[in-house]
Parts: structure tokens; C-alpha cells; sequence
């Protein structure tokens, strides 16, 4: 019996210390209280996972539209924005179908802005960017030229790249970066 007892106590504290340990994801506190769905992923990976199972019913369903929203865009090489970022993202989904995608930013905050303006400049021809401050940080809103649905925000606030279809969330998320 004291034995087993010992046993559980060891193990117990094997536990807390691989918890205690191992690192917390840079967007653990980020993630929305009210978010049903919540993942940290690989971005790498999952476009490698991507491409090499393009013929996998989800993907091929998604990636007809993905095309043609590239398309719409008009952005000349989508992969090298993600090399912007670190590999490690989070995505976050409420039960009212809000979305939050939370990335870090890897380069020199004047690469990023460079790189930024490019792809500013490529929307520009099918949608309308609207500039907002709040809390003298630049929400971009991105809206199509031709209808009302499909709002997306997006955000750079002290190293972390926000992208939301909810401008209440994305300043939430904001709160939360700068306290």
C-alpha cells in the first residue's frame, strides 16, 4: 500500500513538473474566454499536409474557393507573407462563428511594414481598405469592393499579428497584448 501511495506521489510530481516546464504558447492568455474551438498549429506543416493530400475531400472543396480568393487579391507570392511569421499560430472559433487567427512576427518590424505595403497595395484593386486606431494601435479593415459580408481585421501590435472577422475581438485581443 505505501508503496503505490509513493508510486502516485512520484507521478504526481513528474506531472507538475513536465506542466511547470514545459513552455506556455505565446498565445495561451490570448485565446477568447468564450472560444468553443481553439488550436495552435504548425503552418509549415500544415501547408506541407496540404499539399501533399490535395486530392482529400476537404481540401479539394477548400481549395477552389482558396484559389480564387488568392486570385481576387491579386498578391504575387501568398507563401512568402507566412514566412513573416513564425511557424507556430493559433486559431480560435466562438459558437457565433467569430474567428481569430494569432500569429508572431520573425523579422525586423521594417521588413514586415515593407512587406505589409506590397500586399496593402495588391488589395487595393478588389477591396477597400479602411484604416482604424485604437489605443493608437492600426486596425486594417479589409472589405470586398462589390458587397458587405466578408469583413476581415487585422492588426500588428508588440510582435504578434492579429486576423479577425470581428472588430469587437480583434480589440479585445489587443487589450490583452498591451496590459
Amino acid at each position: 500500500m505505501w508503496l503505490l501511495l509513493a508510486f502516485a506521489l512520484i507521478e504526481a510530481g513528474g506531472l507538475v513538473w513536465l506542466y511547470l516546464a514545459k513552455p506556455i504558447s505565446p498565445y495561451f492568455k490570448l485565446i477568447p474566454p468564450s472560444a468553443v474551438v481553439s488550436s495552435y498549429f504548425d503552418q509549415t506543416s500544415l501547408i506541407e499536409i496540404l499539399k501533399s493530400n490535395a486530392s482529400w475531400p476537404p481540401i479539394t472543396r477548400g481549395s477552389g474557393e482558396l484559389k480564387s480568393w488568392l486570385a481576387r487579391t491579386k498578391l504575387d507570392r501568398p507563401e512568402q507573407i507566412l514566412k513573416l511569421f513564425n511557424d507556430q499560430m493559433a486559431l480560435a472559433i466562438d459558437r457565433n462563428s467569430t474567428w481569430l487567427i494569432l500569429a508572431t512576427v520573425k523579422v525586423s518590424s521594417d521588413v514586415f511594414q515593407q512587406a505589409q505595403d506590397t500586399a496593402e497595395q495588391s488589395l487595393k484593386q478588389n477591396y477597400n481598405l479602411i484604416s482604424d486606431s485604437y489605443r493608437q494601435i492600426a486596425i486594417t479593415q479589409v472589405k470586398p469592393l462589390n458587397q458587405e459580408e466578408g469583413r476581415l481585421f487585422y492588426a500588428k501590435v508588440q510582435g504578434y499579428f492579429i486576423l479577425a472577422n470581428d472588430s469587437a475581438l480583434i480589440k479585445t485581443t489587443i487589450d490583452k497584448i498591451i496590459k
